[in-house]
């Protein structure tokens, strides 16, 4: 992430303290209780979730988690939220209808020296217990990391999960659910495997591991509904800039049926409202690749900009917004024609978009400066911007019907 503002760390750092504390004052006695409709966000950076709170405009809690907190989920009941910590090599739950969770959030924001820095912080902060409850998603980990435990004096996983080596592990990533809401599928770069786990208990359902290359990775999956055939994005070996892979995986053999070649570092799989295409980030190669899901086949590709990271179909998939990484910018792309029509000038880095409910406004997530950007494409400018803690990754709307406890 650029850090190209001509403000140093420090200014920055106690601007970024004051408005936080703002946020803080702002939050005041509605500490103890969820707001009626929030972002939660994840800060691998720094091992945190943050809470923005979409009414009063401000960050109103933050709880640390296990290393490297990247992608999460939100439960059918509204209220359980799930955390995958792909350098804990586990999965988090919390409660987010306890009034317990809210305290401690709101507690640990104002005291927290994470806020306002720009490195990770020592160690993982200790939590009250009851907050957080976490999950190895694979249970061969502790023996592997033995010798990594050893070297640091930690006496098991859970005493060495801010110190060993990230690589040492599998690597969850990109859970989603499945069987209804009862599973969550996800994918472990290191072990390279398509890992099913039961909602409830986190208890291992299945594993497949994945038949690829050496060189390969793979990051995202993706499953045809009512099939047991999953598209898996790969990439190959960081530092060839190389094209990657897309695998067609029959689950039920743990066999790649087909590869078929995206552009490079393939990231991202989002399906068209129909179904029948799947919109693929090549995240190295400035484009969008288009696989026909019956043909198992690139169909086309789209021309965008350095670096794209989203792409949110729009308008009943007629219309995509494609956010561009490395310029800075969020497109409007025709997909039928391929023209870009309109390209809007954000924050640096972004990553994810969220529709704000409008239907012309859409959040914006930009890593570089850590902000929460509010983006109306009507006048083509971001008519908000709202400081986050350092890091900012992801994010997940939680509506107003979280039962409270």
């Amino acid at each position: 992430m650029n850090d190209a503002s001509p403000c140093g760390p420090a200014l920055r750092g106690r601007l970024l303290g004051a408005l936080l504390g703002l946020a803080v004052t702002v939050a005041g006695c509605g500490a103890d209780h969820a707001p009626a409709r929030y972002l939660v966000i994840s800060h691998p950076a720094i091992d945190r979730v943050s809470f923005f709170d979409l009414d009063s405009r401000a960050v109103v809690g933050v709880l640390p988690t296990q290393k490297l907190p990247h992608d999460m989920l939100l439960g059918s009941d509204g209220r359980t939220l799930y955390v995958v910590n792909s350098g804990g090599q586990c999965i988090s739950t919390y409660d987010l209808g306890s009034s317990a969770l809210w305290h401690t959030a709101h507690a640990f924001m104002v005291r927290d020296t994470g806020r306002t820095v720009r490195a990770r912080p020592r160690g993982i902060a200790s939590l009250p217990p009851g907050i957080e409850h976490h999950h190895l998603t694979e249970a061969g980990f502790p023996d592997r990391a033995a010798a990594v435990h050893a070297r640091v004096g930690a006496r098991g996983h859970q005493a060495c999960t801010d110190c060993h080596d990230r690589s040492v592990g599998g690597r969850p990533f990109a859970p989603v659910f499945v069987d209804q809401g009862r599973a969550i599928r996800l994918v472990h770069l290191g072990t390279r495997d398509i890992t099913t786990l039961d909602a409830a208990t986190l208890e291992l359902r299945s594993r497949v591991a994945l038949p690829l290359p050496q060189e390969f990775t793979p990051i995202e999956a993706w499953v045809k509904p009512g099939t047991d055939t999953a598209f898996v994005t790969c990439r190959d070996s960081i530092g060839r800039v190389r094209p990657g892979i897309i695998a067609i995986i029959d689950l039920a053999h743990g066999t790649c049926v087909k590869r078929i070649v995206p552009g490079i570092y393939p990231w991202h799989m989002v399906p068209s409202p129909d179904g029948k295409r799947l919109y693929v980030n090549d995240f190295q190669s400035a484009r969008v690749s288009v696989v026909d899901v019956a043909r198992a086949e690139i169909a086309d590709s789209l021309v965008t900009e350095n670096g794209p990271a989203a792409v949110l179909p729009i308008e009943g998939g007629r219309t995509l917004l494609v956010s561009c990484f490395y310029t800075h910018r969020v497109l409007v792309v025709d997909a039928a024609s391929h023209a870009v029509r309109r390209r809007f000038a954000v924050g640096s880095n972004p990553t994810m978009l969220l529709p704000s409910g409008d239907g012309a406004r859409f959040w914006v997530l930009c890593g570089g400066e850590s902000e929460l950007q509010l983006l109306d494409v009507r006048s083509g400018k971001v008519v908000e911007r709202h400081v986050l803690p350092f890091g900012a990754y992801a994010m997940m709307l939680v509506p107003g019907h979280a039962k409270a406890s």
